[in-house]
């Protein structure tokens, strides 16, 4: 089905089974001296047994001493890095996957308060507003970062990689080397594209000295930093430094988009759409005689072979993809492209890495980064019936596992279709990954033969009849109604709505007052903004959008701020008339009334306790998962139906 995806390729004298090559993506799962863990070598075998043709890990630390960026930082900046890598290497090899080490120095980047030194660059540019100022580098400096890169190069020659990538984007150093804005120096190695260029050619010259021309040397790079701010890489100017790249014998490009002040560009939020930027790397493919790869937000093997077909590159680059289902290439080589889980784009990942620390994890995969907790399943359900209520995304997953370790799950429904909670998700503008996710997670139960009620309120009575080894409740939530006054009646009469009811249809028009500006909430004031509604938005927390990640929240907003809505954050609901609201700043305790034609409610959702007991009631064997045990986020409900499938025991 896919001539293209499936042709292979080859990078230097490098062969490579398939033009897929997994992207590097911080995992910040490496101990605290940047040395591989067995979990995160787990997690690359994954990816390696899923098909993939090449994987360019995670960028890799060639100094410990002036480049910190994460305190979980994988690095090869040492020769004890060198024997646990080598682990790495070969469990990937073990399935006829190449593996090549993006070696990475921050510059800038880095974090002072780690290394307890000032952070080193081209110039004395912060990164970016507020960030500490580095120290310019000497010539000393410059020669001495170039040896820790070929120190590291030979390390990773070492350890069995089938090459390198040199990390130039993304602002660290050697992108801070190529950019007029970071690179403000006077000397050899600023102003034209040869001198800026000239600290990652004597790394390639110094590598090429002691590897040979054999070792592949790829380069990563922002083709099109798109922050318009005079001195970053515009095409044009990206395409000079590709090209003086090329001259240097390189033996493949990868290419990014954006800078360290717009990592949309690179990690988009789900409102991108696939190939918004792939003008960038066509055009760097035409201007080029070596292979180019290239991340293009791919969510699916067919558009990854219409991008090859086109010509708009020689390699696809999955990221999230790979997050998201690992047996993406499997999966589309044997004619199942339909079972392939789809990435949302709602950065959970980049969330936590970036935003929280934390070891990265996928909101729709639940093994994702944790595969070393959770050996193969065994077939050990001998047939047994498992009663699931809900099918939303906890339902489906539970479903999912436990269809695959043998019982025999019965998945009830009570509206006409799949999906539960995904049906509403996907409903506000630029929501459509939800429901490719949702499509894809009924194709696996189909493909499982999972038994599927839907149209069926379950109760325990119907429930007992099937005499099931246990029950895993999974039905949902309840929007949250505040107990204010006046709300009840309002909903009574139709003035007072759930954000729910808009999404579903309810029609909201004239001047509306938004209650809440959680995702939901925004998401709502999206819609009705579009369909001309005046807007206002009350929130009692500090700020709008509170609890969002920046970035998505800061992409939902570019929508919604142009249509000026009236904004009160920091503002407590008193009570609900048929005129609109009254509410009161809790900084100054000042009360007042707010006009509106229709008031919604978008103050969360809570768990229906009364059935969950029920059924606690009536089974000895109940598991309790996602909205209907707490309310959440598909990520939430995922994990929890996947964890629940995976430890179901016959009660």
């Amino acid at each position: 089905m896919y001539e293209k995806l499936f042709t292979p390729g080859r990078i230097g004298p490098l062969t490579i089974k398939n033009r897929a090559v997994m992207m590097p993506m911080a995992t910040d799962m490496a101990d605290k001296d940047g040395i591989v863990t067995p979990r995160q070598i787990r997690y690359y075998q994954e990816r390696a047994k899923g098909g993939i043709g090449m994987i360019i890990h995670e960028y890799t630390g060639v100094d410990d001493i002036d480049s910190i960026p994460s305190i979980h930082n994988l690095r090869i900046a040492r020769d004890y890095h060198i024997s646990p890598m080598e682990e790495l290497t070969d469990a990937v090899h073990l399935y006829d996957c190449r593996i090549i080490a993006q070696i990475h120095h921050g510059g800038a980047t880095s974090n002072p308060a780690f290394t307890g030194r000032d952070n080193l660059a081209p110039s004395a540019v912060p990164i970016a507003e507020g960030r500490p100022v580095p120290k310019e580098m000497t010539l000393e400096d410059i020669q001495r970062i170039e040896g820790k890169f070929i120190d590291a190069a030979v390390r990773c020659f070492k350890a069995g990689y089938d090459g390198v990538e040199l990390h130039g984007a993304h602002g660290y150093l050697i992108a801070q080397f190529f950019s007029k804005y970071y690179n403000r120096r006077t000397d050899s190695y600023g102003g034209s594209v040869e001198n800026r260029c000239r600290f990652i050619a004597e790394i390639i010259e110094g590598i090429r000295a002691k590897l040979g021309p054999k070792f592949p040397i790829l380069v990563r790079m922002c083709g099109d930093e798109m922050t318009p701010v005079p001195g970053f890489l515009s095409l044009e100017e990206g395409l000079e430094v590709a090209l003086y790249l090329q001259s240097l014998g390189i033996d493949a490009i990868n290419i990014s988009n954006g800078s360290a002040r717009n990592g949309d560009a690179n990690c988009e939020p789900f409102s991108y759409q696939p190939g918004w930027k792939k003008h960038v790397a066509k055009a760097y493919r035409e201007a080029l005689q070596i292979p180019v790869i290239a991340t293009n937000t791919i969510k699916d093997p067919d558009f990854a072979e219409e991008l090859l077909e086109e010509g708009v590159c020689d390699f696809v680059g999955l990221g999230r993809s790979q997050l998201a289902d690992p047996e993406f290439m499997n999966k589309a080589k044997a004619g199942r492209s339909a079972e392939i889980r789809r990435c949302i784009g709602c950065l959970y990942c980049r969330e936590r890495v970036l935003g929280s620390g934390l070891p990265i994890r996928c909101s729709v995969n639940a093994q994702a980064a944790r595969e070393i907790e959770f050996p193969p399943l065994h077939r050990s359900g001998h047939g047994e019936p498992v009663a699931v209520i809900g099918g939303g995304p906890a339902g489906m997953e539970a479903s999912r596992v436990l269809a695959l370790r043998g019982f025999r799950p019965v998945l009830f429904e009570k509206e006409a279709e799949l999906g539960g909670t995904l049906n509403i998700a996907d409903k506000p503008l630029l929501k459509d990954k939800i429901t490719a996710l949702t499509a894809s997670m009924k194709a696996q139960l189909s493909a499982l033969d999972v038994e599927v009620r839907t149209g069926s309120e379950a109760d325990p009575q119907l429930i007992s009849s099937l005499e099931p080894a246990g029950v895993i409740l999974a039905c949902g939530a309840r929007p949250a109604i505040p107990p204010v006054p006046g709300i009840e009646e309002g909903l009574a009469s139709g003035f007072v709505v759930t954000a729910e009811d808009v999404i579903r249809g309810c029609a909201a028009a004239g001047s509306v007052c938004i209650i809440g500006s959680g995702l939901t909430g925004l998401e709502t004031a999206e819609l009705i903004l579009a369909r001309g509604a005046e807007v206002s938005i009350v929130e009692m927390l500090p700020d709008i959008g509170p609890g969002i990640f920046p970035a998505i929240r800061n992409d939902e907003l570019s929508r919604i701020l142009p249509a000026e809505p009236a904004l009160y954050p920091g503002h407590q609901l008193l009570s609900v008339n048929e005129g609109g609201v009254s509410v009161k700043e809790l900084a100054s305790g000042k009360c007042f009334d707010i006009t509106a034609d229709c008031v919604i409610l978008a103050a969360g959702i809570r768990p229906d306790s009364e059935l969950v007991d029920q059924f606690r009631a009536a089974f000895d064997n109940v598991y309790v998962v996602g909205d209907a045990r707490k309310g959440g986020r598909i990520a939430t409900a995922i994990r929890e139906g996947f964890e629940a499938g995976y430890t179901f025991r016959k009660g």
